[in-house]
């Protein structure tokens, strides 16, 4: 079972209703999109510690949820955020670098500061209902929505592939840190690419076993999704 399993599994709302939770979520992912910035923070905050009561997880082992998400969120920033440009005035610490300069933006920056925000707050909210809701009703609620079994098929691996690459990633992580192997620039970025083709390795073997284990059952091409009605 994975970890997220056991918390989505014995939580203090397993018993809710999940077209209650999915609702929820719903509404938190539309405020996550709207357009007033100041609900935003306000939500992540009291979504973030609302999972943490209700889950009784704790919030080191929550924050370590996000470590495979951060890289990519910040990449993404840094991306909006980061310019080049010939006026100085328009980028905060300017930098000469070619006849011209790089730095912040004045303009992308609050834009960057809003994206992240945004998508901080939607990833709080799909931890809430993936920690509370466990996945049996996830499926019979995608069932009583009367989606194409194609869907939930797709639905059911991602959810599998997702967290067994985050539970991956956390234990290769673990492993050379205790090993120290972050503990200066050299190292870190030596152990990144280390961590980077151990995670690929492993994600090819996890495929390989699911083949293997699909043909045990006699796989014929179509899953049989089968999940309670709410």
């Amino acid at each position: 079972m994975l970890t997220i399993d056991k918390y989505a599994y014995a939580n203090r709302i397993v018993q809710w209703s999940p077209q209650l939770k999915a609702l929820c979520w719903l509404i938190g992912m539309i405020i996550a999109f709207q357009p007033i910035m100041a609900l935003k923070p306000v939500l992540l905050v009291a979504v973030a510690w609302n999972t943490v009561y209700l889950t009784h997880v704790s919030w080191h082992q929550y924050f370590k949820w996000f470590y495979a998400l951060l890289p990519f969120l910040l990449l993404s920033i840094i991306g909006i955020v980061f310019t080049a440009g010939t006026d100085p005035q328009q980028i905060y610490a300017p930098l000469k670098l070619f006849g011209g300069y790089i730095g912040l933006s004045k303009v992308m920056l609050p834009r960057g500061i809003a994206v992240a925000v945004q998508a901080g707050t939607a990833i709080v909210c799909t931890y809430w209902f993936a920690l509370t809701t466990p996945f049996q009703q996830i499926i019979g609620f995608l069932k009583w929505t009367h989606l194409p079994n194609i869907l939930i098929e797709e639905t059911m691996l991602m959810y599998r592939f997702i967290f067994i690459f985050i539970e991956a990633f956390e234990q290769i992580y673990q492993a050379q840190k205790l090993r120290f192997g972050y503990d200066n620039l050299h190292l870190m970025v030596h152990s990144s690419g280390i961590l980077a083709k151990m995670l690929f390795e492993q994600v090819m073997v996890n495929y390989e076993q699911m083949v293997y284990a699909l043909d045990a059952k006699l796989y014929q091409g179509e899953f049989y999704v089968k999940g309670p009605e709410p």
